[in-house]
């Protein structure tokens, strides 16, 4: 009934669809085609403008009952004439008063709520004269749908009864056999009777399906019979199953509990593995593991003793007692020795576990002591490393025959990871130890490699440097000692030109002082340290207040000088600049001004050596309100060349006062955070009993004239050394370079008036200052060579010099030292009469 009630409407409603889609594009056709007749019958009132002729083209349309509204419009869009005359308004009925001429191009026909409209414009050979408007209502288009819908009903109604008379014949012949069937399967279900059978009405499709339905019903009777001689036959099999089965289930509850035990063991081993793993040392792995035993495995007690293999002693390192009272019984802690020998446990050292069941059996001094707090049963576990004895785990409890093989099976595994963290644990801690020292042991080759390389450049640049300045220091020394009528002025100024001279050899100098390293026997000085800091405010005044004042700036420098300062015994030009860059580096950090203090103080010097040596320190403190540093830059500013001040800085004085501080034995601490400051603490160790350098004499005696042979390739430098050495009454021979000296030499002695004393400097071309001494050696090995060189200073300390020289002079050369080597070598030859 429902498909053919769907199919009816749908055939229905697509044939109303149709109809009234037809009837709609009728209704336009027609209405257009009268508006057609209507402007071709007015164009002559329109072109003679003749409103009562066209009024009379419109009153027909008063015969079309669904036409409400009609206009003619002139060319300009202007109402011509109207349809319906009454006195209605043109807009209720629909008529535009002044339509757009150009939507009307071409005809216009158009369904719009409740109407139907068309324009059509009307042309006159060519020329557009005006326009028709028509409106007409959707009076009959309403009524065709109504009377469809009386048809479409109608016809349902109809098409219903008659397919409703039809079925109720028809379903007979299939819902009878159908019926037969359903009660049949409810007998059968409710009763479990499968020897019923299903009547059959034909031979169509429903009585295959009844044949089929019984022969089922047999199939299942037949089967139900052998079912139930298989069930009796199964009740016998399962009840003797039944009896194995219990038998089997008691022995898997057995083994199940066994397994659950072992479960729990290695739970719990891996539990404690991974909680020593995140450790690093030694105590802490020994407690978690006790821990985790006294939780988990119920031990009464648990330590753990290292093995000395040295004294055969266990050192108990962890101890673990659950019953706090019998552990106060109990003479054992941690830092316990025990003698091996003692405790019944040397088998342990074959790696072999020592399992005691009854204590009160056992006579050794340590299990005799467990039996006396109440402690009846122990096992002893060794603890192997590399196949040696690395500790001993001891676990017991209250209980005799405590201990199962499976407790002490496990506490041998558990062993085994404890030993082997305990012993990476130690490495750890030693390997770490080893490599902070490493670390500060590589930061300090490091800066000493940095200097070393400093100085050794200098080194490098010392001969020309010195070369260069020995005429300017030479002859100034020359004029101010003698009496060429200089006026005051002049004397002045030449001073300063030596003394410039002399700084910057004394430059040169420093340089490589980066790495030297104090000589055990160099000369010291009894300083003091308030003395030293006042001379430095001194010198620096221009520096931190009359320059900075000039630019508008205000530096002020504080001091607090300790009253009990003790005496240091060091080198007083090298301490004195020290903390002169110190205070000109904080003048730097301050561009707008602020506020130095310079502090000093004594202590005790808590890191000194044991022997008393260095018992107090003597500390200079220098703190400045400046832009400070950042980690980075306070970690290198030791560093030679590094430097933060761009091309104001040179990078060398901090280094210099570490190569001071070195060569003191004393240290450095800088406190820097940016934006607030910088403090710099200067550490010197205090020694005892250090003689103070003796001030040097002048013998005052004067030398022989001696016949002196000088050989150097600067002109300069010959013209110097024979001033200076003919004013002291001395005969000088001049020679430019090594061949010629030695030509010199020879022609001297070939006439029986040897030089008395040889002057070579060291780097000469074609043959050097090694070469000629050599070779003036060979031929008269009891003539003294001395040897002129700008690497005079560092040969002395190095012990350098070549084993042929017999002295060797600094450049520039200074006319006090060239007295003092002169004069040793004069008594040498007065008293051997040469």
């Amino acid at each position: 009934m429902i498909a053919s009630t769907v199919a009816l409407l749908l055939v229905s409603g697509g044939f109303v669809a149709y109809e009234l889609a037809i009837f709609r594009l009728t209704m336009k056709n027609d209405l257009l085609t009268l508006a057609q007749f209507i402007g071709d019958g007015s164009t002559a009132a329109l072109s003679f403008n003749d409103q009562k002729d066209a009024g009379e083209k419109l009153k027909p349309l008063i015969y079309r009952k669904h036409i409400v509204a009609a206009a003619l419009y002139d060319q300009s869009g202007n109402i011509f004439v109207t349809y319906p005359t009454n006195n209605l308004t043109l807009r209720a009925k629909g008529i535009p008063v002044h339509p757009d001429t150009s939507a009307m191009r071409p005809d216009v026909e158009r369904f719009e709520p409740g109407r139907l409209i068309v324009f059509h414009t009307i042309n006159l050979d060519g020329q557009v004269v005006g326009s028709v408007f028509l409106e007409s209502d959707l009076g009959e288009l309403h009524q065709r749908e109504v009377r469809y819908a009386g048809i479409i009903i109608l016809f349902m109604a109809a098409s219903s009864v008659v397919t409703l008379f039809l079925s109720s014949l028809l379903q007979r012949v299939i819902t009878r056999p159908i019926f037969d069937l359903a009660e049949t399967a409810r007998a059968v279900a409710a009763e479990k009777n499968y020897s019923v059978r299903v009547s059959k009405h034909g031979r169509d499709e429903l009585g295959q399906l009844v044949d089929s339905f019984n022969d089922m019903l047999g199939e299942i009777q037949d089967r139900d019979s052998k079912l139930q001689k298989a069930h009796d036959e199964l009740e016998a099999r399962v009840l003797e199953r039944t009896r194995s089965l219990r038998d089997e289930i008691n022995e898997r509850r057995r083994t199940e509990a066994a397994l659950q035990q072992q479960f729990a063991r290695i739970s719990l081993l891996n539990q404690i593995t991974q909680a020593i793993s995140d450790r690093q040392d030694t105590d802490s792995i020994l407690h978690v593991v006790l821990h985790e035993l006294d939780q988990h495995l119920g031990i009464d007690m648990g330590t753990v003793a290292l093995f000395d293999s040295g004294k055969q002693t266990l050192n108990v390192a962890a101890l673990s007692v659950k019953n706090s009272a019998l552990g106060k019984k109990f003479d054992l802690h941690k830092g316990s020795v025990l003698p091996l020998a003692d405790t019944d446990f040397q088998l342990c050292t074959n790696g072999q576990t020592v399992y005691v069941s009854d204590t009160l059996k056992w006579k050794s001094a340590f299990i005799e002591g467990l039996a006396a707090v109440g402690w009846r049963s122990a096992v002893a576990v060794p603890l192997m490393v590399e196949e040696k004895l690395f500790g001993i785990l001891i676990a017991a409890r209250l209980q005799a025959e405590g201990f199962s093989s499976g407790d002490a099976e496990f506490l041998r595994m558990l062993s085994e990871h404890v030993a082997l963290a305990a012993h990476q644990a130690r490495l750890h801690t030693d390997l770490e130890k080893a490599y902070n020292e490493l670390r500060r042991t590589q930061a300090t080759v490091l800066q000493q490699e940095r200097l070393k390389a400093l100085g050794q450049m200098a080194s490098g640049i010392a001969h020309d440097v010195n070369n260069a300045l020995s005429p300017v220091i030479g002859f100034a020394d020359l004029i101010l000692r003698g009496d060429y009528g200089l006026k005051p002025d002049a004397k002045k100024y030449l001073g300063h030109i030596r003394t410039a001279g002399e700084d910057i050899a004394h430059i040169v100098a420093r340089l490589r002082e980066f790495y030297r390293t104090r000589e055990v026997n160099e000369s010291l000085q009894q300083l003091n340290l308030n003395t030293l800091v006042e001379q430095v405010v001194d010198m620096t005044r221009p520096r931190w207040r009359d320059i900075p004042q000039s630019n508008g700036i205000t530096i002020e420098i504080q001091t607090a000088l300790a009253a009990d300062i003790p005496r240091l015994a060091g080198i007083e030009s090298e301490i004195r600049e020290a903390i002169t860059n110190l205070v000109l580096n904080a003048v730097d950090a301050m561009p707008n001004g602020g506020k130095i203090s310079i502090s000093t103080r004594a202590a005790r010097n808590e890191g000194g050596d044991k022997g008393g040596k260095y018992p107090l320190k003597a500390v200079i403190e220098i703190t400045d309100s400046g832009t400070g540093m950042d980690e980075e830059t306070r970690k290198r500013c030791l560093e030679p060349f590094f430097s933060t001040k761009g091309k104001r800085g040179t990078g060398l004085g901090l280094a210099m006062v570490y190569g001071v501080m070195e060569r003191h034995a004393g240290s450095i601490e800088i406190q820097s955070e940016p934006g607030k400051g910088t403090t710099f603490r200067l550490v010197f160790p205090v020694r005892v009993n250090v003689p103070s350098a003796e001030p040097e004499k002048d013998a005052g005696t004067k030398v022989d004239p001696m016949q002196i042979l000088c050989i150097d390739d600067e002109s300069l430098l010959r013209e110097l050394l024979k001033e200076i050495l003919e004013r002291d009454g001395h005969e000088v021979v001049l020679s430019d370079n090594g061949q010629s000296g030695l030509d010199e030499f020879r022609i001297a002695s070939e006439r029986n008036r040897p030089f008395d004393l040889v002057i070579t400097d060291l780097g000469m071309p074609y043959l050097d200052g090694r070469q000629v001494a050599k070779t003036i050696k060979l031929e008269s090995p009891r003539t003294p060579v001395l040897m002129l060189t700008g690497w005079g200073a560092f040969m002395k300390e190095d012990g350098s010099g070549p084993v042929e020289v017999d002295g060797i002079l600094s450049k520039p050369p200074r006319s006090r030292e060239i007295r003092d080597m002169l004069r040793k070598f004069g008594h040498t030859r007065h008293k051997n009469g040469n």
